[in-house]
């Protein structure tokens, strides 16, 4: 018989969170810039991330690249903006289909030379968007390009 698992949707947000910030760590440099005031070291390097985020009225899956992380949110350059105060759901890891999506609220998207800084911070308090999170990965229906926006 199956052990049952106590671990809500929020938990294995956190530890989704948890690994990537591991694996930054390993493969980053860290954000030594003391002036700055922060709650938390950053670590940064660049690589590929996938973001399903509300473009217009669909989600679209974006390519965007990691610009800097920490345990309480991360920056992407993105070929296009997201709305302050958006929902979107990153795949960390994005060689994983299987694994889980991560929600975030986007709290800035700066024009930059090539297109947008986009700053988030992670929703894994959330228990409503991490279930939602969790069934767009392990398996779930990921989202599609173009797919008709669901509400969240």
């Amino acid at each position: 018989m199956p052990i049952a698992s106590t671990a809500t949707a929020s938990d294995q947000i956190r530890g989704e969170i948890a690994r990537f910030i591991q694996v930054t760590q390993e493969r980053s440099e860290s954000d030594t810039n003391h002036q700055r005031r922060r709650a938390r070291r950053r670590h940064q390097r660049s690589w590929p991330l996938t973001v399903s985020a509300p473009l217009g009225t669909a989600i679209r899956d974006i390519s965007v690249a990691l610009h800097n992380a920490s345990p309480l949110g991360i920056a992407f350059l993105s070929p296009v903006t997201i709305r302050d105060g958006s929902v979107i759901f990153l795949r960390l890891f994005w060689h994983d289909r299987a694994g889980p999506c991560v929600p975030a609220i986007v709290r800035h998207a700066t024009p930059t030379e090539h297109g947008y800084l986009i700053g988030c911070e992670f929703s894994a308090d959330d228990e409503s968007l991490c279930q939602i999170a969790l069934s767009r990965g392990h398996g779930g229906e990921n989202v599609e390009a173009g797919k008709p926006l669901q509400p969240y």
